[in-house]
C-alpha cells in the first residue's frame, strides 16, 4: 500500500528541511560551498520551500556570486512577495554591488512586510553600520537585539559592527545580563 499524497507532501518537506538544517550549520560555520550545496539539496526535495531559496541567495552572495544571489532572492519574492526575509536578502545583495538606494529601500519594505523579524533589523543595522550612519545603526541593532537578546553574542564578534565597538551605546547594548 502506498503513501497517500499528504503523506508524500509531508515526507518531502521533512527531507527540504533536514537538509535546510545542515546547511544553516555550516553557513555559521562559513563552509559557504557546502551551505549553498545543502540549500540546493533542500529545494531539490521541495522547489517551494522559501527559506532554503532565500539562504541559498545568502550563500551565493558569500560565496562573491552577486547575480545568481540576485536571482535567487528574486525568486524568492515571487514565490512570496510578502516575505520580508527575501527582501532583507536581495537588500543586503544590493548593498555588496554599491546599490546603496535599492538596499535601502529593500530593508525599508522587508520592515513593513516583516516587523518583528530581527534578522531584518540586525541586517539593516549592519547595512548603516557599513554605511557610516552611527545613529541608524544603533537604532536597528537595538531592534534586533530587543526582539533576539541571543544575537548580542553575534555583534559582539560581528565586523560591520567594529567602529563602533567601544561606543558605550554599543556595549551596553550587547552586555549579557
Amino acid at each position: 500500500m502506498g503513501r497517500s499524497n499528504a503523506e508524500r507532501e509531508e515526507l518531502k518537506r521533512f527531507r527540504a528541511e533536514v537538509h535546510f538544517e545542515r546547511g544553516r550549520a555550516l553557513f555559521r560555520n562559513r563552509k559557504f560551498a557546502e551551505a549553498l550545496a545543502a540549500f540546493d539539496e533542500s529545494l531539490r526535495q521541495d522547489e517551494s520551500f522559501l527559506r532554503a531559496e532565500i539562504a541559498r541567495a545568502y550563500a551565493l552572495k558569500r560565496l562573491g556570486r552577486p547575480n545568481e544571489a540576485l536571482a535567487s532572492a528574486a525568486r524568492a519574492i515571487a514565490g512570496d512577495a510578502h516575505a520580508g526575509l527575501a527582501y532583507a536578502a536581495r537588500a543586503s545583495i544590493f548593498q555588496d554591488l554599491g546599490r546603496r538606494a535599492e538596499a535601502e529601500a529593500d530593508f525599508g519594505r522587508a520592515i513593513a512586510l516583516s516587523p518583528d523579524e530581527p534578522r531584518i533589523y540586525y541586517n539593516f543595522a549592519c547595512f548603516w553600520a557599513v554605511e557610516g550612519d552611527e545613529e541608524k545603526c544603533r537604532r536597528y541593532l537595538s531592534r534586533a537585539l530587543e526582539l533576539d537578546p541571543q544575537s548580542k553574542a553575534t555583534a559582539t564578534v560581528d565586523e560591520d559592527f567594529v567602529p563602533f565597538r567601544e561606543k558605550p551605546w554599543f556595549q551596553k547594548l550587547v552586555a549579557l545580563k
